[in-house]
């Protein structure tokens, strides 16, 4: 599993994130605090704060999800 810290701003945003989280062959976790969503929820991305920053972990071979998500990298 790989992670990295993103930050992900606006509603078509999020929706997109979830898309592509969904053709994930395995579990893509969010995590803000104690709290643990899964990516390919709708309901779960939007119940964090996405704008100030998130932790993903996501498989090793999901390479396409990791290009996708490189934009939205926080420092």
């Amino acid at each position: 599993m790989k992670t990295l810290f993103i930050k992900i701003s606006g509603i078509a945003d999020i929706t997109n994130f979830v898309g592509i989280a969904s053709t994930v062959n395995g579990d893509v976790i969010a995590t803000k605090g104690r709290f643990c969503v899964d990516c390919k929820s709708i309901m779960g991305m939007f119940s964090i704060d996405t704008s100030t920053g998130f932790t993903v972990e996501y498989p090793d071979n999901a390479t396409n999800f990791e290009q996708y998500i490189l934009q939205f990298k926080a420092d």
